[in-house]
């Protein structure tokens, strides 16, 4: 009787063991593009949760605990600067939705002389950063030496009237971030909103015009409520990016002492440093995002029937006269771009080819050099600020449009049980603030547990970093072209013999090179572009233009030769843009 149960207790343990191998075996690909997912993504987002829920730090972690959570809610730091971020993403959100509206409607739906001309005003300003627009703002309107505050200052004196010293205008206020932040914004927005326009069935607006509506009810009672999915989703996008805004507070509030919740974290983090209770403040984005999430399902997606209004032969897409205000609406692209690139990129461009920043006035011409131009080449901190951030946008570019691509395959093509939730996955970094994503990897890579794991303060981790927050675009960009890929030519390789990893190489990935490479470009341009994420993670041997950018600025004051690398990033970055925008079109369209 014994041996008999010793014979049956190794099979009954052997069945299951065989069946798991068996599943490993046909699964391993999907298991592991499914880990790595979770290596890079949930990781570091649980061990920032569990992080801000125990005592001491996280390399010598002590007791759970609320304490973190108390300290953060009970603070009286915590409200203002709530009060504050909710008042910059809510007011640059509104401005950037009406702005953007309303220039989408001009291109889209009016008679509007100039249409491609406007298009592309709109897309220039996509090749400016954050941190260089912030920087080009403070040289306009800063109160004392602004320029523009200088010569207006000359203008009131010629009426007989005492200026003062400092103003009239200052953007070191919470209404200059926000007009800063509501100028960058729209051009996302304009992109995001553009498209519906063009596919809403003109019908409805007709009918309303035939029933004696003039145009600006019209827009009001019949465009606006058929606009409302798109609307709700663009101000969310704007909503949940404008929370995560960290150039605007860090170079302009600061000045005036005003902080929100990233700078916030961000000090927290460094100065205290209290790495729990900046985690703890974390928190209160997810909040938000949550709550986002919730409001867009539950008022959008759970009604989608109600706002539907293209429908079959009938749809035929009409342009509105709109009389003797087509030129005034083409003039406002106009004064669009001049104010979000053109004034700008102006006083960056005057800034470089001064030895030291001056207003310009006909005695500065006589100063005018391309001496910072040559210091970008010979001064080895900025060279080897530039290696690091053309090799940190190499591989970034590389590793998430190549993970994004996997998991696509994996929700799309092999359609594997749990899809939708890698795909969720894949999305959550975006509302999540980049400097939180940060804050998460330091906690994650100097944890006891992942410590062997070398990379914090080289390139790696500031990849892995950049990698999650770009992921949620590059994931939609994978998906929506897999799915436009028909499945005939997959199907034929695999019944010749194909495995998956040979298709997916040999079939798939050709196939989808134009859009591949397309969103490989704005992840590049995006990844050299950043700043928070790069500020957080830098060594002083792994430093990236960006911040080198901000340490010109901020710690050296010089501002000239901050505004000489910033016109160099901006040229370098448009170029990226365009080529990118160029390579996209003639792919889709070769591809049809």
């Amino acid at each position: 009787m014994a041996k008999i149960q010793s014979e049956t207790v190794p099979q009954t343990l052997a069945w299951p063991l065989w069946a798991l191998g068996q599943m490993l075996k046909r699964n391993y690909l999907s298991i592991g593009i499914a880990l790595v997912l979770v290596w890079v993504v949930a990781a570091p987002i649980i061990m920032m949760l569990l992080s801000s829920l125990r005592e001491g730090n996280f390399i010598t972690p002590g007791a759970f605990t609320l304490g973190n959570y108390r300290a953060v809610y009970l603070s009286h730091q915590t409200y203002p600067a709530l009060l504050n971020t909710l008042l910059f993403a809510s007011a640059g959100t509104i401005i950037s939705l009406v702005v953007a509206g309303l220039l989408a409607w001009l291109v889209e739906r009016t008679d509007m002389p100039g249409r491609d001309w406007a298009w592309t005003m709109m897309l220039l300003p996509l090749a400016m950063p954050g941190i260089l627009r912030s920087m080009a703002w403070i040289l306009l309107l800063s109160p004392r030496s602004g320029i523009l505050n200088i010569w207006a200052r000359e203008i009131i004196k010629l009426f007989g009237a005492n200026p003062g010293e400092e103003g009239p205008l200052n953007i070191f206020t919470l209404t200059g971030m926000i007009f800063v932040e509501a100028a960058n914004g729209s051009t996302s927005l304009f992109l995001l909103m553009v498209g519906a326009f063009r596919l809403m069935d003109p019908s409805m607006e007709e009918a309303a015009r035939v029933s004696g509506a003039n145009t600006l009810t019209t827009v009001r009672r019949v465009t606006v409520g058929l606009m409302m999915p798109a609307i709700l989703a663009a101000g969310m996008y704007a909503f949940l990016g404008n929370l995560d805004n960290f150039e605007v507070p860090l170079l302009i509030g600061l000045q005036a002492g005003i902080y929100v919740l990233p700078t916030l974290i961000y000090f927290t983090a460094y100065v205290s440093p209290s790495y729990g209770l900046a985690t703890a403040y974390s928190s209160i984005f997810i909040l938000f995002a949550v709550l986002l999430v919730w409001i867009y399902y539950r008022v959008i997606i759970r009604r989608t029937e109600r706002y539907a209004s293209i429908t079959g032969k009938g749809y035929r897409p009409r342009q509105l006269s709109i009389g003797r205000w087509r030129w005034a609406g083409l003039g406002l692209f106009i004064v669009f771009f001049f104010l979000n690139i053109g004034l700008p990129f102006f006083v960056l461009l005057w800034a470089s080819v001064l030895p030291s920043y001056m207003v310009p006035s006909r005695a500065a011409l006589q100063f005018l050099t391309l001496e910072n131009f040559v210091t970008l080449i010979n001064e080895p901190t900025i060279v080897n600020s530039t290696v690091n951030t053309v090799i940190l946008g190499f591989i970034t570019a590389t590793g998430t449009m190549g993970l994004a691509y996997l998991v696509s395959w994996l929700i799309v093509r092999l359609k594997v049980r749990g899809g939708m939730m890698l795909d969720g996955l894949a999305f959550v970094p975006h509302s999540i603030p980049t400097i939180s994503i940060a804050l998460a990897l330091i906690v994650f890579y100097l944890h006891p547990a992942v410590r062997w794991i070398p990379i914090y303060g080289s390139l790696w981790i500031m990849m892995l970093a950049l990698m999650t927050r770009y992921l949620a675009f590059a994931t939609r960009t994978s998906n929506s072209a897999m799915t436009q890929l028909h499945q005939e030519l997959e199907e034929a390789a695999r019944t010749s013999g194909a495995g998956h990893l040979t298709t997916l190489a040999r079939i798939t990935f050709p196939l989808l090179l134009p859009p591949f490479i397309g969103g490989w470009v704005w992840v590049f341009s995006h990844t050299i572009r950043s700043f928070s994420i790069p500020l957080m993670l830098a060594t002083p041997s792994q430093q990236t233009i960006a911040v080198v950018m901000y340490h010109y600025w901020e710690r050296k004051a010089d501002f000239s030769l901050a505004s000489t690398l910033g016109v160099a990033m901006l040229v370098v970055v448009g170029l990226l843009t365009y080529f990118s925008r160029r390579f996209i079109a003639q792919g889709f369209t070769k591809a049809q």
